[in-house]
């Protein structure tokens, strides 16, 4: 059966913004030499990117999605976002987001290509 799930795809639009916002503000942020211009900008833009996964890692875990991908979901709004505020100099952001964004990029396509659901598995259960 053919059913469109409006639920997944916004919290998969969630996830999307969430990642596009953390990777431009630490393409922003990232620079070997001097403060760029645009600094502050891309602070910022880390921390609405660490909030919108943070939502999303909510989100994930309030529609009993498994707890890895709730995780993984999250890990970014911890990691990345908690060093961006304590080390707002430092590249150790930058290279948490270079591991932690895709790997929560992954979680959500695996999510979405094999939805899981306590639902689904008492039903069935029940059934056999």
């Amino acid at each position: 059966m053919n059913l469109i799930r409006w639920r997944e795809g916004l919290w998969a639009l969630l996830v999307l913004v969430a990642a596009a916002l953390m990777a431009c503000g630490l393409a922003d942020v990232f620079t070997f030499l001097v403060e760029p211009p645009t600094y502050p900008e891309g602070h910022r833009l880390v921390l609405l990117g660490s909030l919108a996964f943070a939502g999303a890692a909510v989100w994930s875990w309030l529609r009993q999605s498994p707890r890895w991908v709730s995780v993984l979901t999250g890990l970014p709004a911890l990691v990345v976002g908690g060093l961006a505020l304590q080390f707002a100099d430092g590249a150790l952001d930058v290279l948490a987001g270079f591991f932690l964004i895709p790997a929560a990029l992954i979680a959500m396509l695996v999510e979405l290509i094999t939805p899981y659901r306590a639902s689904e598995l008492s039903r069935s259960a029940r059934i056999d």
